[in-house]
């Protein structure tokens, strides 16, 4: 992983813009897929990269144990919202990793489960990104910490090569952008990605964390932005005025005055 630290919206741009130019440029032939660039923001630098599984303690919790939750609090969710979601989840022992991997891609139904429970609060393997630099940062800098660092993400999945390995090891997939969600899910313009291993026994949802500490030159290229506290307010200043702000993002009240309020009591005129 590569570090920058930055104060200005112009040299985010431009380490973005030298990310993709890099990754464009070391194709190995033609037409070689290079996977879309994905961000993702936290207000503290020191934050790791965690799924709310992670953060809610689980940390390698084993795939069938993850289906067995879902399976048993899905009829308290389908009653509530008089809504059903498919379920149908194939033990994934002794399988291969590119089977399992579509096993956590799909689900058979239960990726738009997950997004469902990760938009609403319920622990979950997936972690969120965004298609948009722009969206991403307002996610950094919005709760920022007024005396540390806040960081922005960067981070290519494919970079022309394939994605191959010893079966069962550590591998990040991405997890697509099309799927019956939220509304925030398209206003976000967001992308989940899931880390799968397996141990001897069975395979589990390992932290990103360790990927991407051991990360090749040919797969998961990740930059780490810094950006100083001195940059916030100008930063968000340019964000609200390419309409990135908490009211575009959720459309909820409580978002409309966390706008109007940084307008009227923060952002003076450029």
């Amino acid at each position: 992983m590569t570090d920058h630290e930055v104060d200005s919206l112009r040299e985010i741009e431009e380490i973005a813009s030298a990310l993709r130019a890099d990754a464009t440029a070391g194709k190995p032939h033609e037409y070689a897929y290079i996977s879309p660039t994905l961000f993702r923001g936290h207000a503290k630098a020191s934050w790791k990269l965690q799924t709310t599984l992670e953060r809610y303690g689980l940390i390698n919790l084993r795939l069938n144990e993850y289906a067995r939750y879902l399976s048993k609090v899905k009829p308290a969710i389908e009653s509530v919202l008089n809504r059903e979601f498919a379920f149908n989840w194939d033990n994934p022992e002794e399988k291969s990793t590119s089977f399992v991997l579509s096993q956590v891609k799909l689900l058979a139904g239960q990726y738009e489960f997950m997004v469902y429970l990760r938009h609403h609060g319920f622990p979950t393997p997936l972690l969120d990104w965004s298609r948009s630099l722009y969206v991403a940062l307002f996610f950094a800098l919005s709760d920022s910490v007024p005396d540390e660092n806040s960081a922005l993400y960067m981070y290519i999945e494919n970079l022309g090569h394939g994605k191959g390995g010893i079966v069962g090891s550590p591998e990040i997939t991405t997890l697509g952008q099309y799927v019956t969600a939220h509304k925030r899910h398209w206003i976000q313009q967001s992308e989940y990605t899931a880390c799968i291993a397996k141990d001897d026994s069975a395979w589990y949802f390992h932290p990103h964390e360790n990927v991407f500490g051991d990360a090749s030159d040919q797969n998961d290229r990740l930059v780490k932005v810094l950006i100083r506290p001195s940059a916030r307010l100008q930063m968000m200043r340019q964000l609200d005025s390419m309409n990135v702000n908490a009211f575009s993002l959720f459309g909820t009240e409580e978002s409309l005055m966390h706008t109007l309020a940084f307008r009227e009591m923060q952002a003076d005129d450029l």
